[in-house]
């Protein structure tokens, strides 16, 4: 077991930061699209006004107006009669429409706080030379969540209680027992409530950091993991529902290397000199 304590402390020590980094910047990215639509609704809020206008018709429209090489991939509906239609034409590049017009709402770019939110999230803002390129903090942040696996494993390990009694009293978060009580029992218990989570979002995300595990993962899950792959990363998988479970277990991740911190210190310096 103290081999487990060492482990989990000698991982969490030098790259608890940038964990912390990573999940919280990760809980704001899950909420992305529906910050851009609010701040962005003139492309994707239309007043309905009578029928629609024929997909075709209106796929004829953009397709007018694309520059060589674009092509429509897919057409987003919604069941909302008050969104405008969608023309994807690849990733994070869309045409909105507003169909019971015609008029061709724009191609809306990506909100730089989002951008930068991304960078940080993905490479800690030292973005590689080209796609499937590395960089050192896309590297770093790699290294980080395989890191991140063995400190949720390992506390799990630590956190395993040997009879009922014990059970019951390491899964509730004491508000009465005095600060150094409080924030033990949010390191682990907030931890063991949201492992399942974290790490579902961390063996998910090792795809875009490494290329010998992206092929690994492909090789066992299939070509068609792809198209769930994103959604189980980010919690969509599930619609709304899932995207609150996992923005909240990714700001409890982010919350535990600093909780951690603060009880290796007390423990480490402060307990030595009473």
């Amino acid at each position: 077991m103290n081999i487990v304590k060492q482990l989990h402390i000698w991982f969490s020590i030098p790259l608890g930061l940038v964990i912390s980094m990573t999940c919280f910047t990760g809980a704001i990215l899950i909420f992305e699209k529906e910050i851009t639509r609010a701040i962005q609704s003139e492309y994707y809020y239309v007043e309905p006004q009578g029928r629609a206008i024929a997909t075709e018709e209106l796929q004829a429209m953009v397709e007018a107006t694309l520059e060589e090489g674009e092509s429509i991939q897919n057409i987003e509906i919604d069941d909302d009669p008050e969104r405008s239609y969608g023309f994807k034409l690849g990733r994070r590049q869309t045409i909105y429409v507003n169909q019971y017009t015609g008029e061709i709402l724009g191609k809306p770019e990506r909100l730089e706080f989002f951008s930068a939110t991304f960078r940080m999230h993905r490479w800690l803002m030292d973005s590689p030379g080209g796609k499937g390129k590395m960089s050192a903090g896309k590297m770093v942040v790699g290294i980080s969540t395989i890191a991140f696996v063995v400190i949720l494993i390992t506390g799990c390990v630590l956190w395993w209680p040997k009879t009922i009694k014990m059970w019951l009293n390491r899964s509730v978060i004491s508000v009465r027992k005095g600060w150094h009580r409080f924030w033990y029992d949010l390191h682990a218990v907030g931890g063991i409530y949201a492992t399942i989570l974290l790490l579902i979002m961390a063996l998910t995300g090792l795809v875009w950091s490494f290329g010998w595990y992206r092929d690994g993962f492909y090789a066992v899950f299939g070509d068609g993991a792809r198209e769930w792959l994103r959604a189980l990363h980010t919690g969509s998988i599930g619609g709304m529902f899932t995207r609150v479970l996992w923005f909240i277990a990714a700001v409890i991740g982010g919350t535990l290397p600093l909780t951690g911190y603060y009880l290796w210190i007390r423990r480490k310096f402060f307990r030595r000199k009473r």
